[in-house]
């Protein structure tokens, strides 16, 4: 039989084919390796910024709990003086930088500050790690009520990085003007033997007032309001006071009603029932043993407070809201606010004793009972209750709508 040719060269093609196919699978595959293996890094590359995105996030929420906490001293925070940004420097970045001679940038402006490792906490072992720094365009002393938050996140394996910057406001919890002396909503009966050193200009331009009310102001005993200018130095003279004991002067605005019915809500915006609000802000104490001269912001005292010699200072003023009673002993200095308030709702009792001197004001929420004698000063003070609003330690940190970004 002769050989068969044709069924030869079938099988011949049919291997060519075979093989043409094999070699197309295998690019494919090699195709399809490359294709998951770039699938696999993206993902990975994705997954290790997202990491380092966490961990900067995370950053900025402690840098948010540590600049609230240490509003008294912002430079408390930090492990190094402050220091001027630069176009090269990490964590300025994020400020706008210089546009043109015409149209210049504030970058150079701006302070920077790392913040100690050793304050943070850090994420959790292998979830990576943040570097925290606060910006400010002022030199960064306790004065600044502006500032960046901004936080450099690293995965962990270090290799992929995210910034993230939170812009951040103290706003003033006294929201309410502190126009008079002494508020109260309630009877106040002036007797006793002390001054008020009136506002001169509580009511208007050359329209003194030195106390205010809802309900009547009875001037008695040796009391005496006047104006700054006639203040002896330890007194106000009874031929020169605006009011004294049978005098009910224009300074005395009794039974006023336009006074708020919540006195809380006029002076911090809050009202009385949502109390806490402000309480959560605070210093909170049992009393007032470990208040001195150093002490500023909003403290909180739960219950009855003895002042010490010298509580605040001018510059550094307190605002002190007592649940209790309130004893100044003779000599006493305070310097700031006075706000009796008791959630309960009873009658608090001041109580001044010799040439004990309040710079400032004094509010009481409800009732007060008075008891002033030897000399008492209360001096309405209009810088120290001017400090008093623009000092972060009675303010409240809160995030500035909009100004949240991230910078890979």
């Amino acid at each position: 039989m002769k050989p068969n040719h044709l069924s030869r060269k079938q099988k011949g093609v049919s291997l060519v084919v075979t093989l043409m196919i094999t070699v197309l699978l295998s690019l494919l595959a090699l195709y399809g390796a490359g294709v998951l293996i770039l699938d696999t890094r993206s993902a990975a590359n994705d997954y290790r910024y997202r990491e380092a995105m966490a961990a900067a996030e995370s950053g900025v929420d402690q840098g948010f709990s540590l600049l609230n906490a240490n509003r008294a001293n912002v430079a408390a925070i930090g492990a190094a003086a402050w220091a001027d940004c630069t176009a090269t420097t990490p964590a300025c970045l994020p400020i706008r930088a210089d546009q043109s001679p015409q149209q210049p940038g504030d970058r150079t402006t701006w302070k920077l500050m790392q913040v100690s490792a050793g304050l943070t906490r850090q994420p959790s072992a292998g979830a990576g790690s943040y570097s925290l720094f606060v910006l400010t365009p002022k030199s960064g002393d306790a004065s600044g009520l502006i500032f960046n938050i901004v936080a450099i996140g690293n995965s962990a394996d270090g290799s992929s990085s995210a910034t993230v910057k939170q812009g951040v406001y103290f706003y003033p919890l006294i929201l309410g003007n502190v126009d008079t002396p002494l508020a109260a909503a309630s009877n106040i009966p002036l007797s006793g033997n002390y001054s008020i050193i009136t506002n001169s200009n509580g009511g208007g331009s050359g329209v003194p007032v030195s106390a205010w009310s809802d309900s009547t102001i009875t001037p008695g005993g040796s009391f005496a309001s006047c104006h700054k200018g006639e203040f002896t130095g330890s007194v106000c003279p009874s031929t020169d006071a605006l009011s004294k004991s049978g005098l009910t002067g224009p300074d005395m605005i009794g039974s006023d009603p336009n006074f708020p019915p919540d006195l809380f809500q006029f002076l911090f915006g809050t009202a009385e029932s949502d109390y806490q609000q402000i309480k959560d802000q605070a210093t909170v104490a049992a009393n007032c043993n470990a208040l001195n001269g150093s002490s500023e912001g909003l403290i909180w005292i739960t219950g009855d407070c003895n002042t010490t010699a010298v509580i605040g200072s001018a510059d550094h003023p307190v605002l002190l809201v007592v649940e209790g009673d309130v004893t100044m002993n003779a000599g006493d200095q305070f310097y700031g606010l006075l706000y009796l308030f008791d959630p309960a709702g009873s009658t608090p009792t001041l109580k001044c004793n010799g040439n004990a001197h309040l710079h400032g004001a004094i509010m009481a929420h409800d009732g007060v009972t008075l008891q002033l004698n030897g000399g008492f000063v209360l001096e309405y003070d209009e810088d120290v209750l001017k400090n008093l609003k623009k000092n972060p330690s009675a303010r409240a940190l809160a995030r500035i709508p909009g100004s949240w970004s991230d910078v890979q």
